[in-house]
């Protein structure tokens, strides 16, 4: 293969401390949610994700996922809201999901 077309467009990714941080945070915020879900929700279970069978479990597991998110928030000042979001949206999408 052509050296100076393999120097332009072809590198190995090696992801920051900071990057790393992130995606560790998202894969545990994905994972404590998911745990708590399967202890309060009897429903089907889509994508490797149970669901709630009625509005009082959707209740809980969205309260559940907005103290998860405020908790991670706090414990990660370095990161704002909307890169965490992101970034858990990221690892969801990758199948990161228990």
């Amino acid at each position: 293969m052509n050296t100076a077309f393999a120097s332009l467009y072809q590198s190995d990714f090696t992801p920051t401390e900071s990057e790393r941080r992130l995606s560790a945070a998202a894969e545990r915020y994905i994972a404590e949610t998911e745990a708590y879900d399967r202890t309060v929700c009897t429903g089907p279970i889509k994508h490797g994700a149970i669901m709630p069978a009625n509005a009082h479990e959707h209740s809980l597991a969205n309260r559940n996922a907005m103290r998860a998110m405020d908790r991670l928030c706090t414990q990660h000042p370095e990161f704002t809201r909307k890169q965490i979001l992101r970034e858990v949206s990221k690892a969801e999408s990758r199948g990161l999901s228990l």
